[in-house]
């Protein structure tokens, strides 16, 4: 009996406890809607000034030469060789046309992973035509540049297999080392000997019996030294030694090649001797993200794998555009790729002629890296020379004792000429001081 009573309460109990809050909120009186006055939310959204997150006004700045970073192109004369636009999409009105029209129809982002509800079909209209002016079977689309070379390499080096390298791989490549956890072998930049050497005495120690991957990753143009890479030689090299190699193009892509298909075109590879092709679309296309290319099948364990591509926003729709926009232009007229070509080759036999600086880049490649040929002091004199050039309005990046400016079709001979009347002057305070 008090076993029936114990039931009955715990039956009972939670009932009325649902009652009496259905009973509460069905009683409760519906306020009726308020029309929303449209002119006094428009005054109050214009009048609106909320205040700022920080106080700037109680930030004491132990250094006094803080450099702004973001130049004023709106000046006349100003000159921003530290801006990639390597074509003027930047400023390609078109561009922004179907930019405005892709926001109209789609809005500014995706707010989603590809794999769960941010693919749109700009996505794959672009991933195609990717695919398509490289010539490979597939291509998989990255939202951010950076995390493009480093997820794809973590989402097939893993820590059992080792990596052969230039030892001016990009950073972004070396978080990708890091992430995959993989033993590391670096090689003189662009040393063909050095690799073999490194080679041989891996093989030589007896670990290739193991059951390790072995990768060859290189960069088409190196960002670092603005210098191509010895592709022919390390392609037998990775015949050789039965090597995997990844090439990164975000410069290359877009620049070198008759057609603009990057490094493997301008050697005459066989893409589909390479493994994979990763780049970036912040470079020669004026956009934002990065992509791979390669078989079905290696394209598709990216997919799976990669954490840029698995667990990151979608790159915006209206990006993608514009870089299908950019593509259309490269199929169109192919002869910009020899227009650019020829500025970059004649940019850099004026900077070889200025009397004291090295040029350390490749005169094909649209990003120029000069430095001084004094090595004394070469820090500090770079830095006043990167002031000076500033001063003049004359916006190049100062990358750790080199100078470092990029090239556009743009470029005329008066800006030319601007630039190297700057440096010399540059150069002449720099050695007074």
């Amino acid at each position: 009996m008090d076993t029936f009573k114990e039931n009955a309460l715990n039956t009972i109990g939670p009932a009325i406890i649902v009652l009496v809050c259905t009973v509460f909120y069905l009683s409760k009186k519906k306020q009726p809607k308020k029309e929303i006055n449209e002119e006094l939310l428009n005054e109050r959204i214009l009048t609106y000034k909320p205040e700022p997150l920080i106080d700037y006004s109680k930030i004491h700045y132990d250094n006094k030469d803080i450099e702004i970073p973001a130049p004023d192109e709106s000046i006349p004369g100003c000159l921003n060789l530290a801006k990639v636009n390597y074509f003027n999409f930047l400023n390609n009105h078109e561009f922004r046309k179907e930019a405005e029209v892709c926001i109209k129809k789609y809005g500014v982002g995706s707010c989603g992973p590809r794999g769960f509800y941010g693919t749109v079909d700009v996505h794959l209209t672009l991933e195609s035509r990717l695919a398509k002016f490289l010539q490979m079977e597939e291509s998989v689309l990255y939202s951010y540049g950076f995390s493009t070379i480093s997820s794809a390499i973590s989402a097939y080096c893993k820590k059992s297999d080792i990596i052969f390298c230039d030892e001016k791989i990009s950073f972004a490549a070396a978080q990708g080392f890091l992430a995959a956890k993989s033993q590391v072998v670096y090689f003189k930049h662009n040393d063909t000997n050095d690799l073999e050497e490194k080679l041989k005495e891996y093989e030589k120690k007896g670990k290739h019996k193991k059951r390790m991957s072995k990768f060859l990753i290189v960069e088409g143009i190196y960002a670092s030294t603005g210098t191509i890479c010895p592709l022919p030689k390390l392609m037998e090299i990775r015949e050789k030694y039965k090597l995997r190699i990844f090439i990164d193009e975000s410069l290359s892509f877009g620049v070198l090649g008759k057609e603009g298909r990057g490094v493997t075109e301008h050697f005459g590879i066989d893409r589909s001797d390479v493994d994979m092709i990763m780049g970036s679309l912040e470079g020669s296309l004026g956009s934002i993200g990065g992509f791979g290319v390669g078989a079905s099948i290696v394209v598709e364990h990216q997919r799976l794998s990669s954490l840029g591509y698995c667990f990151s926003a979608s790159l915006p729709p209206f990006l993608s555009q514009v870089a299908v926009c950019a593509l259309d232009i490269f199929e169109n007229n192919p002869g910009i790729f020899g227009e650019l070509e020829t500025i970059c080759v004649k940019v850099d036999r004026q900077l070889r002629s200025l009397e004291h600086y090295n040029v350390i880049s490749d005169p094909l490649s649209p990003l120029k890296v000069i430095t001084t040929k004094e090595v004394d002091n070469r820090f500090e004199k770079i830095t006043l020379i990167h002031r000076v050039c500033t001063s003049k309005n004359i916006y190049m990046v100062n990358a750790d004792g080199y100078l470092k400016l990029n090239v556009s079709i743009v470029l005329d001979d008066s800006d030319i000429e601007k630039l190297l009347t700057t440096l010399k002057e540059a150069a002449l305070i720099c050695n007074d001081n």
